[in-house]
């Protein structure tokens, strides 16, 4: 039997009363009425005693949920907007226009002070030029070995064993949680070294080509970091407005401690989007430079 049906069986055994038995309570009903102070809510709560312990618990529980969240307090906003402003810079990604390379041909890439020409297969001998200087071969591997380079200059008749290392990655994961286990299975430093999470995703977003799919799981990948900040009055290197994403600095490191790919004494690592597009632009001082594909080394766009 529910509670309902108990309270009906109790109301059709019990005798109606008489006026001269209602009478009393008449008169404390019109003066609770009538007076200046609230009716106690004492009466109230006999009410729901009737009803048995529903009411009563669900009246608790929602007691307990005002009490646990403040009215006033706001949760941080930071974790999200992080989130979105990767998310968005995913949805990019996907729009814009892709070209696929040939396993013949090498992908260009060139940022401040620094030109990289890398098969797109990786079998194929590439060239890096730093700073102007003098230009350095990038072996490929071929039938699984590659030239020895010693210094600027490839070592002549000496190989060593190799996997080729290819530019254009066609076969990276296309889910962000995909991503994550490639980014932990491939980390170029201590598992969970949040130092080395942020080379890496460098490393993938400036200087090799992915996929559409790829490259937003990357960005979708990097939305999970834990601690990302969004910096909303930075400039891109040319000095237009854009909106940042700080990388957060390891658990325990001191101020003065490098951030993910920066020299001592550096500030945060930044990577920095346009407010509207949400395209990629690179740092605060060093734009996401050029990545394109060519035909051969030491070719230009």
């Amino acid at each position: 039997m529910d509670d309902l049906a108990l309270v009906r069986d109790l109301v059709d055994d019990a005798p109606l009363p008489d006026r001269s038995a209602l009478a009393p309570a008449r008169a404390r009903l019109v003066a609770g009425i009538t007076a200046p102070t609230p009716v106690r809510l004492v009466r109230h709560r006999s009410r729901f005693a009737l009803l048995g312990g529903t009411t009563i618990g669900l009246a608790a529980a929602v007691a307990a949920a005002i009490t646990l969240v403040p009215r006033n307090e706001q949760p941080p906003a930071t974790g999200p907007d992080a989130v979105k402003v990767l998310t968005l810079a995913a949805q990019h990604v996907l729009t814009a226009p892709h070209v696929v390379p040939r396993p013949d041909q090498f992908i260009y890439a060139r940022s401040e002070g620094r030109e990289i020409w890398q098969s797109v297969d990786g079998t194929r001998d590439g060239r890096i030029v730093n700073g102007g200087g003098t230009p350095t071969t990038l072996p490929g591997c071929r039938d699984g070995r590659a030239p020895v380079v010693k210094g600027d200059e490839v070592v002549p008749g000496v190989t060593e064993e190799c996997t080729p290392e290819p530019a254009y990655r066609a076969d990276l994961p296309t889910t962000a949680d995909a991503m994550l286990q490639y980014l932990d299975d491939n980390a170029s430093g201590e598992p969970g070294s949040v130092n080395a999470r942020g080379k890496d995703v460098l490393s993938l977003i400036n200087e090799k080509v992915l996929s559409p799919e790829s490259r937003a799981a990357l960005f979708q990948a990097a939305s999970r970091v834990p601690g990302l900040e969004v910096v909303r009055d930075v400039r891109d290197s040319t000095g237009k407005p854009a909106i940042g994403i700080a990388w957060p600095r390891p658990l325990g490191a001191s101020p003065s401690a490098p951030p993910p790919g920066k020299p001592v004494g550096s500030g945060t690592m930044i990577l920095v989007f346009d407010p509207t597009t949400y395209e990629y632009l690179g740092s605060p001082t060093r734009a996401a430079g050029t990545v394109t594909v060519v035909d051969e080394v030491g070719q230009r766009p």
